[in-house]
C-alpha cells in the first residue's frame, strides 16, 4: 500500500475494488483499493470520488439513481452503474447512504463472500483481502442483491440492443441506369 497522498485526478474504473474513507488529522481522504490488491490513497472523500467518475463517464450521479430506481425501485443506499463497456457493467455499492463520508463502496465484481463479526460484517473480496465494515450481514447480503438486480437489468437492455438494434431491414442498393 502506498501511504503517500496522491492530489491528481482519479475516476473509477473497471480495475477498482474498494472505495474506504480514512481520516487523517480530521480530514477525510480515500483509500482505493484494485482488484490486484493495490492500494493507494487519493486526497477527496468517496463520494466526490464517485460524482466525479460518473460525470467523468458522461453522466450525473443523479442521474445513475435514477437508473437505478427504475430498475429496482424507490429504495435507499441503492447501487449505482458508473460506466459499461461493451455490455460490462461497472456497478458500485454503498453500505451506508450514499453521500455520508464513512461510506464505503464496493464494485459489484469485487465482492466474494461475507460474514458477520462483532464490529458488523467482514467483506471477503475476490482477491482475498478482507474488509470489515459497520454493517450488518443483511444490509451487504441486501446491497448485493439490488447489485445483482441491476446487472441483470442493464444486461437485459444490452442484449436487446444487439438483437433487435435499431436496424430492422438491410437497406437494398439499386444500379442506377443513368450512369
Amino acid at each position: 500500500m502506498s501511504n503517500k497522498v496522491e492530489e491528481q485526478s482519479f475516476f473509477i474504473s473497471f480495475e477498482t475494488a474498494v472505495l474506504q474513507p480514512i481520516v487523517v488529522n480530521n480530514t477525510i481522504f480515500t483509500k482505493v483499493t484494485n482488484f490486484s490488491g493495490e492500494s493507494n490513497i487519493i486526497g477527496k472523500k468517496p463520494f466526490d470520488i464517485v460524482r466525479h467518475s460518473c460525470s467523468f463517464y458522461g453522466s450525473s450521479f443523479q442521474h445513475t439513481v435514477r437508473l437505478s430506481r427504475d430498475a429496482i425501485g424507490n429504495y435507499l443506499k441503492l447501487p449505482i452503474l458508473i460506466a459499461h463497456d461493451f455490455g460490462n457493467p461497472c456497478i458500485l455499492i454503498p453500505i451506508l447512504s450514499p453521500k455520508s463520508d464513512l461510506n464505503v463502496w464496493f464494485s459489484f465484481r469485487a465482492i466474494e463472500s461475507f460474514y458477520p463479526s462483532e464490529d458488523g460484517c467482514v467483506v471477503v473480496l475476490t482477491n482475498g483481502q478482507k474488509i470489515t465494515v459497520p454493517s450488518s450481514p443483511q444490509t451487504i447480503s441486501r446491497q448485493v442483491g439490488f447489485a445483482n438486480i441491476l446487472n441483470m437489468h442493464l444486461l437485459k437492455r444490452m442484449s436487446y440492443l444487439m438483437n433487435t438494434g435499431y436496424i430492422t431491414r438491410i437497406p437494398q442498393f439499386q444500379k442506377d441506369s443513368q450512369y
